[in-house]
Order: C-alpha cells, then structure tokens, then sequence
C-alpha cells in the first residue's frame, strides 16, 4: 500500500498588483509544473486563497476540417430559409 505523499507547506510573501494579477514564484512554479499558459483553479477556503493546477485541461480543440463541417451542416435549405425569412422579417 502507497502512503500519501506528505503535505508539503511552503510560505512566501508576494506583492498584489493593479488588477488583482500575482505571480507565483519560480521555485513554487517549477515544483508543480506550472507553466505559462496553464489553467488553475482559485478556491476561497476560509481565509485563504487557494490556487490550484489543473491536471488536465476539461476542454478539446476543434479541426479547421471539424469547424467547416458544422458550418456546411447547419445551413438550412433554400426553402426553409425563405420561409423562416417569412416568418421573421419583423425582425431587424
């Protein structure tokens, strides 16, 4: 049986700047993995701010190939367009 890893407590002072933005120190940075461009997670726990990385993003990309076929997929017909036309033209 695999024990849990032990909580590991670091503690450092950082500067809040215009907006709210923070950086997170390098050496914090690197022990997590974090790098540019990653998403986190921000909980309010108590008191406390509580930043947390995300494993794995819960988002795909989409094909240029994906995208043009939703597009040629939701065309309507000729027909039903000028009907919808019809029934909307009240609409600006």
């Amino acid at each position: 049986m695999q024990l849990p890893q032990p909580f590991i407590q670091e503690e450092t002072w950082i500067k809040i700047l215009p907006k709210g933005l923070i950086t997170i120190p390098k050496k914090i940075r690197e022990k997590l993995s974090i790098k540019e461009g990653d998403v986190a997670q921000i909980n309010i726990s108590r008191n406390s701010i509580v930043i947390k990385p995300r494993e794995s993003a819960k988002y795909r990309f989409f094909t240029n190939k994906e995208i043009k076929q939703w597009v040629k997929d939701d065309k309507l017909p000729v027909e039903l367009a000028k009907k919808a036309q019809a029934i909307w033209s009240d609409i600006p």
